[in-house]
């Protein structure tokens, strides 16, 4: 072997140690990101490796590191979350929305909001109706998205901060003798980037599933838009004999219908929000599973890493999870069940095949909703609206008995929205309640008559 090659071979061997061991520490795509945040810096990844390898120079390596992730968060490092989600956005091909496609999307939001007039009192909404791609749809749902997943993040990155600093207590001591204060910054670093890659890549699933911005009647809009992504739409509609354009149509005018329920109930996207978030920070950690994939990683290089959160959350809810569990589908079923009932109504006159669209629809959103499959492994949370059906048969009795705008008002306020014993028996609901002060009233005047009739009687004897 000549000279030059082997020390092509050297550099080779130093610059692929360096890179599988970012790649171990942080994972393949975050470690992507910063070899290439080192190279725009100027960094020679070949010349002067073996300097930078030596343990006494390996603070350099950490100060590269943290300068790349110099602004993650404690817990998730966003950064690195949305390029990863963008990433996966586009990672099936192309994701250009052609113009062609924009306009039809446009004009069927335009054509669901007519329908809906006739079918309820709620007001359509005032912003422009949009047409987006599945970058769009990061780029919109990626604050909703972060506001549902954090505080669970935080929890998780603190407890698999705490089992890696145990592992680097028996490590050799060479490697972070002159780190000092830098291994805590690294571990931080280096699970912040972790977990910034396995919530960008659930972002990204729900960007190629999700046909809107509030799909499964959760929004992850800004509160005031609607929109559509036709490119998840056509390949939910392939195979389907009712059409692409049934379809589209048809999920158009449930868009049209969330955007108008969230957008004229002002408590509602808040409530929904606050009440994940509250969830999540109450969440349990197994510590028992992050231990065991702390010790399954590997720091000699060998491997890049990455980490299960399906398996690090506890199973058993204590009593005031599930209390708020239950309220959180409860009120997902309320607002699932109004959509498809309006939805319903809004169509049975234009598509030939609305009933079929409809079960289809709920089936969809009760077995493969995109926000359960995605929410119930990244956060141990699984929103699933699980009485759709008995929802959707409570808004159908209250159209026929209060009609639509009285069924609407309904949404005004939470305490006038039917209780979980209501779905069950949706005829209580609409019973005439008694008072029991006029109850206590009628009973007394009722004595009291009886009391003059008796005495009437003793009179005449």
């Amino acid at each position: 072997m000549s000279e030059n090659s082997a020390g092509e071979n050297a550099e080779h061997g130093e610059h692929g140690d360096f890179e599988e061991m970012l790649k171990a520490v942080l994972g393949e795509d975050a470690a992507g990101q910063i070899m290439e945040h080192m190279r725009e810096s100027g960094i020679d990844l070949n010349d002067g490796m073996v300097h930078m390898l030596n343990p006494g120079n390996f603070g350099q390596i950490i100060t590269q590191v943290q300068s790349m992730l110099s602004s993650s968060d404690e817990g998730v490092n966003w950064e690195i979350g949305e390029q990863v989600a963008r990433d996966g956005a586009t990672h099936g091909g192309s994701d250009v929305l052609s113009a062609a496609d924009a306009e039809r999307v446009r004009t069927s939001l335009q054509t669901a909001s007519l329908w809906l007039d006739p079918v309820t009192d709620l007001d359509p909404i005032t912003a422009n109706v949009q047409a987006w791609s599945r970058s769009d749809y990061v780029t919109h749902c990626l604050p909703a998205f972060r506001t549902l997943t954090e505080p669970v993040g935080e929890n998780v990155a603190r407890a698999f901060k705490e089992a890696i600093s145990q592992q680097f207590d028996d490590m050799p001591q060479d490697i972070f003798a002159n780190l000092g204060a830098s291994t805590t910054q690294m571990i931080e670093a280096m699970i912040s980037s972790l977990l910034g890659v396995q919530y960008g890549s659930g972002l990204a699933e729900l960007s190629t599933v999700s046909f809107g911005a509030s799909d499964s009647g959760l929004l992850l809009g800004d509160g005031n838009t609607c929109a559509l992504v036709p490119a998840n739409i056509a390949d939910f509609a392939e195979g389907i004999d009712d059409g692409k354009d049934e379809v589209e149509l048809f999920a158009a005018v449930r868009e049209q219908a969330a955007a108008r329920l969230y957008a004229q109930v002002p408590w509602l996207r808040p409530q929904i929000l606050d009440a994940v978030a509250a969830y999540s920070r109450q969440i349990e950690i197994d510590m028992t599973s992050i231990e065991e994939q702390v010790r399954s990683l590997d720091f000699t290089m060998n491997t890049p890493q990455e980490i299960d959160l399906s398996e690090v959350f506890e199973t058993e809810a204590n009593e005031t999870q599930k209390a708020m569990l239950g309220q959180l589908e409860h009120l997902l079923s309320l607002v699932e069940g109004w959509v498809s009932t309006v939805c319903l109504d809004a169509v049975i006159a234009h598509l030939p095949h609305a009933v079929a669209l409809s079960e289809l629809f709920q089936r969809r959103n009760a077995t493969v909703s995109p926000a359960n499959r995605t929410f119930g492994s990244l956060v141990g949370l699984e929103l699933a609206p699980r009485r759709i059906r008995e929802a959707a048969a409570f808004w159908r009795m209250a159209t026929a008995k209060l009609g639509a705008q009285e069924r609407d008002n309904l949404w005004t306020h939470p305490d006038l929205l039917p209780t979980p014993e209501h779905l069950s028996a949706p005829e209580t609901f609409f019973e005439v309640p008694s008072n029991p002060v006029a109850d206590e009233l009628d009973a007394f005047l009722a004595q009291v008559l009886d009391e003059a009739d008796e005495n009437k009687g003793s009179d005449e004897l």
